[in-house]
């Protein structure tokens, strides 16, 4: 199995923590009533981070580091990403530009093993 897939899940379920993380504080700060449902959330994103570095074990198992550490910026494009769409957080342009950057080193590291 190619390395690439638990290093991809791995950043997938990282990124998906944080947006998780985000949102679990958020409804701590809006009402202590929701506390419970904050909780509930921030317990998530513990899954979502213990998924995530087994996944990324697993990966560094198959691959060099060299090649798998670089794959972590995916995480930075897919956060914004999910907190744009999901959250509602205003990304300027000059973000996106960045965004765009640090994908194409992101796949330029994917595919130039």
């Amino acid at each position: 199995m190619s390395p690439l897939i638990p290093l991809t899940g791995s950043v997938a379920f990282g990124a998906a923590g944080q947006i998780i993380l985000k949102y679990g504080v958020s409804l701590r700060k809006v009402s202590h009533a929701r506390s419970k449902s904050a909780s509930a959330f921030i317990l998530l994103w513990l899954a979502c981070f213990g998924i995530a570095t087994l996944l990324w074990l697993w990966g560094l198992k198959q691959a060099d580091i060299s090649y798998a550490y670089p794959l972590l910026g995916g995480g930075y494009v897919l956060v914004t990403i999910l907190a744009a769409v999901l959250l509602r957080e205003r990304v300027t342009a000059i973000r996106w530009v960045a965004i765009a950057i640090i994908t194409t080193g992101v796949i330029l590291v994917g595919t130039g093993r």
